[in-house]
């Protein structure tokens, strides 16, 4: 029975995993395509806003006979970001994706994944007072590849819908500065955490309960976003995410926060900063000693990433 259970969660996994993919690189190819229609069409319907910018970075360092010493690397990473926004009287419809991969690779070493991320999502709002809106919002996270551990074993980490986020809410749209400042408040939130993978299942990996392929939370969620121009050609772009599960530790509140500086160059190069922040309570992982040796139990801790990039940016298309 228990083999049953492996194979139909192996079928399943092999099923959502390519579906996904496909939805994924079918909404690049589509909206790229479509993207690239609407600057050819010079009667592009009025209701619609579209932006679409692609960049490729990558680091290259090479020593030879160099006194001082240090290792050779190679690293790049590929970005794209999308929207689609609609509309029409009081009704709203916003729609983005963005998609990042990235690798390195010292001296003669493996690639090592640096950056992996998948992330879609979509709003639909109808206006009651000039602000505020009435929406509906859902939101996908994932990535491409898989990541194993750092310590030379060749565990699986992570990979392709393990773990992968999905959030619907219902809520209030606040947005008092047109296209800088805006606050979407949930009471009603469903978040359903996936984990379609054999090992990190049996391991209660991302919060799921052991042997279990998804995880449900019904509870509150607060979205904060910030875009603007700081400066000439230096551009912020802030978000913080609050999510607090009603029926378990509700005090113990997700965080998932991101800023990004982008500097742009010119038409074709920029460089860009960003720094993401993450803590959730149902993630536990293991602390180790210098030498590798683990620390007691596995607790929730905050997990930190930062990437600075200089490389080509291209706007396939900015319609507004």
């Amino acid at each position: 029975m228990q083999i049953s259970n492996s194979l139909d969660n192996n079928y399943i996994y092999l099923i959502l995993t390519k579906t996904m993919k496909k939805i994924v690189l079918g909404l690049a190819v589509l909206g790229m395509s479509t993207l690239g229609l609407t600057q050819d069409n010079e009667k592009t319907p009025s209701n619609w806003k579209f932006k679409a910018v692609g960049g490729l970075n990558g680091t290259h360092a090479s020593f030879k006979n160099w006194n001082s010493g240090g290792q050779n690397t190679l690293s790049w990473i590929a970005l794209f970001d999308a929207q689609a926004n609609w509309k029409k009287d009081k009704f709203r419809w916003q729609n983005g994706m963005n998609l990042a991969y990235g690798q390195n690779r010292i001296l003669r070493q493996d690639w090592a994944k640096t950056d992996d991320v998948i992330a879609l999502y979509t709003k639909f709002g109808y206006n009651v007072y000039k602000p505020l809106d009435i929406a509906f919002f859902a939101d996908y996270k994932s990535q491409f590849d898989v990541s194993r551990s750092t310590d030379g074993q060749f565990d699986i980490v992570s990979k392709f819908m393990a773990p992968g986020y999905l959030t619907l809410a219902l809520g209030a749209d606040y947005q008092p500065k047109k296209d800088k400042f805006q606050i979407l408040f949930s009471p009603f939130t469903g978040k359903i955490t996936f984990v379609y993978d054999y090992t990190l299942s049996q391991a209660g990996a991302f919060g799921v309960d052991v042997g279990q392929n998804v995880r449900t939370e019904f509870g509150a969620f607060m979205k904060l976003l910030y875009n603007d121009e700081i400066m000439k050609n230096v551009t912020f772009k802030g978000k913080l995410e609050l999510f607090s599960n009603y029926f378990n530790n509700p005090q113990n509140i997700d965080i998932n926060a991101e800023a990004l500086f982008d500097f742009k160059i010119n038409k074709w190069l920029s460089a860009s900063w960003s720094s993401t922040l993450i803590y959730d309570d149902d993630i536990k992982i293991q602390r180790t000693n210098d030498d590798g040796s683990d620390l007691g139990t596995p607790v929730a801790l905050a997990q930190m990433k930062n990437i600075l990039s200089l490389g080509l940016r291209y706007t396939f298309v900015e319609v507004k």
